[in-house]
């Protein structure tokens, strides 16, 4: 990345956070558009370090899922990263439903803001294995053998 790239030099309100998405704000799940609507920009897919376990979210309407981090047994998960900018935050905070927040995420190669659980809520359960939000997803649709 190039500094403008980063937005170095910028006022400090105006440069972009990289923003990792784990679930249903990933491009082309449910609330994508609310990230599009902020202004975010797709960057990459990445991975976290292996501290985190992925969990769906019990609970009504879209199926969410995300990050809570462990101290031991954590799996590397896929995210996708997005640039958006800093002042768009207080309203997608604003528009995130407990138990989620916005807070550091620990990637292989890096670090960034993510939509992390703040805690693991009761009823969570937890697909880490599958890899990824989509590869979950997928495995609900798939035809059972036998």
């Amino acid at each position: 990345m190039t500094a403008r790239d980063q937005g170095r030099g910028a006022p400090p309100a105006s440069r972009p956070a990289l923003l990792a998405v784990v679930a249903a704000h990933r491009t082309g799940q449910p609330l994508h558009p609310e990230l599009v609507a902020l202004g975010a920009e797709f960057v990459r897919r990445a991975r976290t370090a292996p501290v985190y376990r992925l969990v769906a979210l019990p609970g009504p309407g879209v199926p969410r899922g995300g990050l809570v981090a462990v101290d031991d047994g954590g799996a590397a998960v896929e995210v996708e990263l997005h640039r958006l900018p800093v002042a768009a935050l207080g309203a997608l905070v604003c528009a995130l439903p407990a138990p989620l927040g916005i807070g550091p995420v620990e990637l292989a190669d890096g670090e960034a803001l993510g939509i992390v659980c703040v805690r693991r809520p009761p009823g969570a359960i937890d697909v880490s294995a599958h890899g990824s939000w989509p590869a979950y997803l997928a495995s609900l649709t798939a035809p059972v053998s036998g």
